[in-house]
């Protein structure tokens, strides 16, 4: 008989741990960091494009945002770094384009196409660099 009573509470606990790696979950996940690390940048981007890895690490999430900077009127990236327990943000200083560059999925689909083409392992971006 405490068998049944186990059960249903081992249930009950496993619950919301089920919910937590749900789609819907990780989608409001997402939604968060890019909304807090936008909030947290000191500065505004125009036209920011936000990158975020889709689940993180355990106890962190983590994404790039990239926009043109009207302060150095060139394009920068700030990498940004969400506590997931504490739901609180740090922003690196801000990066230069050409230190940094974010890879789009066109960009990673375009690489992987050529080299289906043409066998070659080698990649190169527009800038010739590898």
């Amino acid at each position: 008989m405490r068998a049944i009573p186990l059960a249903l509470l081992a249930l009950s606990l496993a619950a919301p741990l089920a919910h937590a790696s749900s789609s819907d979950a990780w989608e409001e996940f997402r939604a968060d960091v890019e909304k807090s690390c936008l909030a947290s940048l000191p500065e505004a981007l125009g036209t920011p494009t936000v990158f975020v890895e889709p689940t993180g690490t355990e106890s962190f999430g983590i994404a790039a945002v990239e926009g043109l900077s009207p302060e150095a009127k060139s394009q920068i990236t700030y990498v940004c770094i969400y506590d997931k327990q504490k739901k609180t943000v740090e922003v690196s200083p801000p990066i230069a384009a050409e230190f940094l560059h974010v890879v789009r999925e066109s960009e990673r689909a375009a690489a992987a196409e050529q080299k289906a083409a043409t066998g070659d392992n080698k990649t190169e971006d527009a800038a010739g660099q590898e």
